[in-house]
């Protein structure tokens, strides 16, 4: 699918700056050159390799961010965009998915009563109680049936979200738990 669309693609476009820095490293074969200038010329263009990897990241990760928001703000859109198929496409992989029941897992081995209290700034005794949603959560995301990708970007948000009810005071977990595993239906 994304064969179509013209993405940024962070270590084909560092490629060609990667194969000037070995063929530079062959200024060293010539013996009336000095050593260092094939070196100076690698390592220049390895910073060049450096620099365009980190750009095209930027880039699809801005890409990404555009997609995720209209997905979650209009997730009923009749005409969904290349892009937008092509982001709902990443994120319901299924290495999008374990990726994401390990995060529920972890959040679910750091309830655990017998674990010593941490730095961790979950709210333990607060989300306990709602461990049952959790599992689900997880259960969710392992089985094999299709997930709709708003309900993944919302998990994500639960679980990463400092300021989100995992990790500051209020009532709402147990609202946003159900939240999250309604939207995870196509």
């Amino acid at each position: 699918m994304s064969s179509a669309l013209d993405l940024p693609r962070p270590w084909r476009s560092a490629l060609r700056f990667a194969l000037l820095a070995a063929a530079s490293l062959l200024l060293d074969a010539d013996p009336h050159l000095p050593w260092a200038a094939g070196v100076l010329a690698a390592s220049l263009f390895l910073a060049a390799v450096s620099l365009r990897a980190l750009q095209a990241w930027h880039e699809l990760g801005a890409v990404r961010r555009v997609a995720d928001r209209l997905i979650v703000e209009k997730p009923r859109s009749r005409d969904a965009s290349e892009v937008v198929r092509w982001r709902s496409g990443e994120l319901t992989s299924r290495a999008a998915r374990d990726a994401l029941r390990h995060e529920v897992d972890r959040t679910l081995r750091a309830l655990d009563p017998a674990r010593l209290p941490s730095a961790s700034p979950l709210r333990r005794p607060a989300v306990r109680p709602c461990d049952d949603r959790l599992e689900a959560l997880a259960g969710r995301l392992a089985d094999e049936q299709p997930v709709a990708a708003r309900g993944i970007l919302l998990a994500q948000r639960l679980l990463r979200d400092p300021s989100g009810p995992l990790y500051s005071e209020g009532p709402r977990l147990p609202r946003e738990l159900d939240r999250v595993l309604g939207a995870l239906d196509p």
